[in-house]
């Protein structure tokens, strides 16, 4: 709760008293439920027509994690295989573009989406904490994370108090700036030193400092759902954050949200957001089937391999429509 600013001014020996803004902020907690459709599509171009093998892997939403998917609808001019990755069970649709389609090829994921609070909840305790326990390529584990981990979470004994620590830490030396080239990456030393980024950069900086306090943490990302509107064009992907508690399981974390709306901070360190539509787990995603390259860092655009090298000629878009009662 934050109160307004009360201002006294004394005129003439009379005393006046202005409230400018005189009313209590609350923070609004999210819905405990909702239900939506989601479109997302992505085209590939300009192949180069001296290709002799294209392979194409494209993340899948699925059910889980208080996640249900009602119905997913894929449409794309080939034969396909729905795949899983072993470590981190994203799924994934994979297919090989013929030489003779050289010229352009889109997909089309339809998907009818319901999101739960209760549902998360009962879903939040895990048995296998191994995969969230590991730094991944950029999201590391270093000596200057592990200062600024002592930091933020001196004097803090219980897991959720050091995962708030490191969650005001992050708020408080991090900038939600996209003007600096390098963004994007969930680059946890690039966060260290420049403090600016968007919401992969916050995120990986809060998941390798939980890290380094030996808090198992992870990291989602998919396409932030909003509210305020019955359907329309989402701009891009959003990521948040998960640390887990011993007793309740994971807790959603939302540190670039909370930065922007700071009169929400509360609500987004453990409040459950079912507009958070989710598409993809972790970081380092090893794809099935395996690709030529390193595994994928961030696992939300198709990954596209042409004669073994990655290809991004890529475009993308992506609907909704919230379903009215």
């Amino acid at each position: 709760m934050r109160y307004g600013l009360i201002s006294i001014i004394i005129i003439g020996g009379f005393v006046f008293t202005l409230s400018l803004l005189n009313k209590n902020v609350e923070a609004q907690p999210f819905s405990a439920e909702r239900q939506f459709s989601v479109q997302y599509s992505a085209t590939m171009k300009a192949f180069p027509q001296t290709a002799q093998s294209i392979k194409v892997w494209v993340p899948l939403a699925s059910s889980r994690d208080g996640q249900e998917i009602i119905s997913r609808k894929i449409t794309v001019p080939v034969p396909y295989e729905i795949k899983k990755d072993s470590k981190l069970n994203n799924e994934i649709l994979y297919f090989e573009v013929p030489v003779d389609q050289l010229d352009l090829i889109t997909v089309v994921i339809d998907y009818e989406a319901k999101l739960n609070q209760e549902s998360y909840r009962n879903s939040s305790l895990t048995e296998d904490l191994t995969p969230f326990l590991d730094p991944s390529k950029l999201m590391v584990v270093n000596s200057e994370v592990k200062q600024r981990a002592q930091e933020a979470t001196q004097g803090k004994g219980a897991v959720q108090q050091k995962a708030k620590g490191i969650f005001d830490y992050v708020i408080n030396h991090m900038s939600y700036d996209k003007s600096v080239p390098g963004y994007g990456k969930g680059d946890t030393i690039r966060a260290c030193d420049i403090a600016k980024g968007n919401c992969t950069d916050f995120h990986s900086l809060f998941i390798s400092m939980s890290l380094a306090e030996n808090i198992p943490a992870r990291f989602k990302i998919g396409l932030p759902i909003p509210e305020s509107m019955d359907e329309g064009k989402i701009k891009g992907y959003h990521c948040w954050a998960e640390y887990y508690h011993p007793e309740e399981g994971w807790q959603q974390v939302d540190a670039s949200e909370a930065k922007k709306n700071p009169e929400r901070k509360e609500t987004y360190f453990g409040g459950i957001d079912t507009g958070k539509f989710l598409i993809s787990v972790g970081r380092d995603v090893e794809l099935s089937p395996p690709n030529a390259g390193d595994p994928v860092n961030i696992f939300f655009y198709p990954y596209v391999e042409v004669d073994g090298e990655p290809f991004n000629e890529i475009s993308t878009e992506f609907y909704f429509k919230n379903k009215t009662a």
